[in-house]
């Protein structure tokens, strides 16, 4: 009750003294309310937790030894307990499953020995050789075709021979494929040791693969071709003298070959790998 509604003591003509009014009891709907907020978050936290998404670390104050510097884009390994490499398969396609379901990658993850399967393919693309063992089942099921005989343009509607594949791999997001990539990293270090390098770091090899991708010209127009004894030769000089993945990436037509190569890039930069192209 406000002051002004006080009755007036009978005959005295004056207000009694005011009544201090004690704070208004909180309502139970207010804490309902902030109950169900405190879910709400603490839900979400266990989401973002569940699906092992990245926290960003908070950006430290700059000292004089390291103002001006940048921190690393790279993810920090998250705690998973890895199997050996002989039984890493199944982890290995859990993981990558969870980030693209697309068919061309299931035919791929469906074969074994897949962190092996990925590092050959990888240290043959570095080396400048087209890995179509170890990448099999991502093969086109047509062949290349030129218009003409014995040699012409390429057929610029055989381009789609290699949409699935590019499609397949532009499907993964650079930044989790990135995650992932450094949460089995010992896996692929195991493996990339095997291969004849002892205590190396898998990082040098995904940096000469995607090097050497990334420095292939793309032609403005269907290159010219030769036809040969079961295959194909560029007729122009400077293309023939390319590597075979490097001349095999432009035969899968410029819009192929700039997503593929833009999307090695973002996974550089997630990475924070010193790629050069």
């Amino acid at each position: 009750m406000s002051y002004d509604d006080l009755p007036l003591r009978p005959g005295t003509g004056q207000r009694p003294p005011p009544v201090p009014e004690r704070p208004p009891a909180a309502s139970p709907l207010r804490w309902v309310a902030v109950g169900a907020v405190a879910l709400v978050a603490g839900a979400a936290l266990a989401f973002w937790w569940m699906t092992r998404a990245q926290p960003e670390d908070p950006v430290p104050a700059p000292t004089a030894a390291s103002d001006g510097a940048q921190s690393s884009n790279r993810p920090l390994r998250q705690p998973i307990e890895l199997p050996a490499l002989d039984a890493s398969d199944a982890l290995f396609r859990d993981l990558v499953g969870v980030l693209s379901r697309h068919p061309a990658l299931a035919r791929l993850l469906a074969t074994d020995g897949l962190v092996r399967r990925a590092v050959l393919a990888v240290e043959q693309v570095g080396d400048g050789r087209t890995p179509s063992v170890p990448l099999m089942p991502l093969r086109p099921p047509t062949r290349l075709a030129i218009v003409g005989g014995a040699s012409g343009p390429m057929d610029a509607r055989t381009y789609a021979r290699w949409d699935a594949a590019t499609t397949a791999l532009t499907s993964l997001n650079p930044p989790e494929a990135a995650q992932l990539y450094v949460n089995v990293k010992p896996l692929f270090d195991a493996a990339y040791a095997e291969l004849g390098h002892p205590g190396g770091d898998f990082d040098a090899a995904i940096t000469r693969a995607i090097d050497m991708l990334t420095v292939a010209p793309v032609p403005a127009s269907p290159p010219d071709l030769l036809r040969r004894l079961g295959y194909f030769e560029h007729s122009d000089a400077t293309l023939r003298s390319l590597r075979p993945v490097q001349k095999q990436l432009i035969l899968t037509g410029p819009d192929a070959q700039r997503r593929i190569t833009d999307w090695l890039r973002r996974l550089a930069a997630a990475l924070d790998l010193p790629i050069t192209g």
